[in-house]
């Protein structure tokens, strides 16, 4: 009982949070304007946990789906009204409502500390959203084009290669060496951001020392191949 009590407690912090977020970036909003706020989410949460444990509690998985199917019918359509009444095409509170709900699942039937980490990345998202959106616009296609590239070979190519020694003398791992070549470009790129941002002196200086943290070796090729590429990612 206290197990799904703390379960049920961290569903519900996970609603507080997201909540929080969506509260004030609507706080100029008379009361009962808005279809979500703190309450709302709060309560999100802790209906997707109670839904969740009660699917397991009856061994009814189909309870959870059915539960997700209702909510998600009942909020977006009173966040398609506010939609029309705003004239606003943006799905995101809907798709965060869901998010709640299934988080709050989680955090009764699966990983909690994966589901306090996606709540608390859900929220860092949402709170980002000048800052992302700011990004997009600055950002140029080269430097997009780098990120796409970088991206790839982490995801894509490093998790193909074989993890053990390919030479008879053992001294050649492809998947080592790939995460030493991804790390170089990570600290190129990351490097090439702060001097946009923070200016060349200080950006340089930022950069360095945030990857020597992770390899000095790597800090070196990476501010070498920088230069001869005139301060291109």
């Amino acid at each position: 009982m206290e197990s799904l009590i703390a379960k049920l407690g961290l569903a519900l912090a996970i609603g507080l949070l997201v909540g929080l977020e969506r509260g004030w970036r609507e706080r100029d909003a008379p009361d009962g304007a808005r279809t979500a706020g703190i309450r709302t989410y709060a309560i999100t949460g802790l209906l997707g946990g109670l839904t969740a444990s009660l699917a397991l509690s009856l061994e009814a998985p189909s309870l959870l789906i059915a539960g997700l199917f209702a909510f998600t019918a009942v909020f977006a359509w009173y966040k398609s009204r506010e939609a029309l009444h705003d004239a606003d095409f943006s799905v995101t509170g809907v798709v965060a409502g869901m998010s709640v709900f299934m988080l709050g699942a989680l955090a009764v039937t699966g990983d909690q500390r994966a589901a306090a980490a996606g709540g608390t990345a859900l929220a860092v998202i949402l709170a980002s959203r000048d800052l992302l959106h700011g990004l997009v616009k600055r950002i140029s296609w080269v430097e997009l084009r780098a990120a796409l590239v970088l991206a790839v070979m982490t995801a894509i190519i490093l998790p193909l290669l074989p993890a053990q020694a390919v030479d008879p003398w053992g001294g050649f791992n492809p998947r080592q060496v790939w995460i030493f070549t991804v790390l170089t470009a990570a600290i190129s790129y990351l490097g090439y951001i702060a001097v946009r941002v923070l200016g060349a002196t200080r950006g340089v200086l930022v950069g360095g020392l945030a990857g020597a943290v992770v390899s000095s070796t790597a800090v070196t090729l990476a501010l070498a191949r920088t230069a001869a590429a005139g301060g291109n990612p």
